[in-house]
């Protein structure tokens, strides 16, 4: 974005708004393929400091506890200097090894693009002219949901790979594969089938019928008002009629009655 306005003479909104057009489509690519990018770098660093694909590495009880026991020469290795580690240390969690990092990277990873995701809709949003509220909230909508979708399902993967091998980068391969291709696979379905634009059809509806509906009680309410005057004012005519026709028997039993009364 700062690339963008800088590119723009004086940031006049026509020259952002042009940029913005040419661009956008690699920006959403690319918020949609960070995480598994950054996973996918992850796991080089993995296999570069276990020295290949096929380093093995299984889980063993001590104490209690679960760990990671990783095979080979240590001596090779310049950040996984151990051969034995708590699933749940730092420095296993951060490398994406085993169950629990591939775990951890997928839901950071799955965070991530909901976060850059959300940025790149809200810039759009601003940016683009046609674009409406519904359009917006569609849109974060499934990408939330597609999100969620691909995140649990690099998961469930990287657990059940995770049961069924010792290879160390198994996992954490698991998230990478299943993140790009299930992240690919929804987003072709949303587009053949028009998901997302159905979802932003049934919010124009709702917002259409929420007016329609505000509209009927506004007028409910008005002629309700009116019937309520116009009683009152019926009450207040009735009466007016009574006191008058009172008043008047009054006037004439008091001056053409045979015995006018003593005052």
């Amino acid at each position: 974005m700062d690339a963008i306005i800088r590119s723009s003479p004086n940031g006049q909104r026509q020259s952002v708004q042009s940029n913005w057009q040419k661009i956008k489509g690699k920006i959403g690519t690319g918020a949609s393929y960070y995480a598994s990018a950054d996973d996918a770098v992850t796991m080089a660093k993995l296999v570069g400091d276990l020295g290949s694909f096929g380093a093995k590495a299984y889980i063993k009880s001590y104490g209690g506890k679960p760990h990671i026991i990783l095979k080979g020469h240590p001596g090779l290795r310049r950040i996984l200097t151990g051969t034995k580690y708590s699933i749940k240390n730092p420095k296993v969690v951060s490398m994406g090894l085993g169950k629990a990092g591939a775990v951890t990277a997928a839901k950071q990873g799955g965070m991530l693009t909901v976060f850059l995701l959300s940025a790149y809709r809200i810039f759009d949003f601003v940016l683009t002219d046609e674009e409406t509220l519904s359009g917006l909230i569609g849109t974060l909508a499934t990408d939330i949901v597609k999100v969620g979708v691909a995140t649990g399902a690099s998961i469930a993967t990287a657990t059940f790979v995770a049961g069924i091998t010792t290879i160390a980068v198994g996992p954490i391969l698991a998230v990478v594969f299943v993140g790009v291709i299930s992240t690919y696979a929804l987003d072709s379905l949303d587009q053949q089938y028009g998901l997302t634009d159905r979802v932003i059809s049934g919010l124009d509806e709702m917002g259409d019928n929420a007016s329609s509906f505000i509209e009927q009680k506004n007028r409910e309410l008005t002629n309700a008002a009116a019937e309520v005057a116009d009683s009152i004012i019926d009450y207040a005519i009735d009466s007016a009629r009574s006191i008058a026709i009172e008043w008047v028997i009054t006037q004439l039993d008091r001056y053409l009655s045979p015995y006018p009364r003593i005052r």
